[in-house]
């Protein structure tokens, strides 16, 4: 189900806020399954209208919480 703060009326185009992955997927539902998070309406971008972030850059992100500078495997 998609959130009640996102526009009923945008196409579902979605990138990812540490790479550029995202493309692939083609609605919020399919996002959220892969294990996308923390995703929201960006209309200001120029490729997409959502922005989010990829299970890799998650898990990098974590990474670097825990002390770990270890870049995701899409940024190699």
């Amino acid at each position: 189900m998609v959130p009640g703060n996102f526009p009923a009326d945008v196409p579902f185009s979605l990138t990812c806020e540490g790479c550029d992955g995202g493309m692939e997927i083609e609605s919020y539902e399919a996002a959220i399954a892969a294990g996308w998070t923390e995703i929201d309406y960006a209309p200001d971008l120029p490729m997409a209208n959502f922005l989010g972030l990829c299970p890799v850059c998650r898990q990098w992100r974590e990474d670097q919480e825990r002390g770990r500078n270890v870049p995701p495997a899409s940024q190699l």
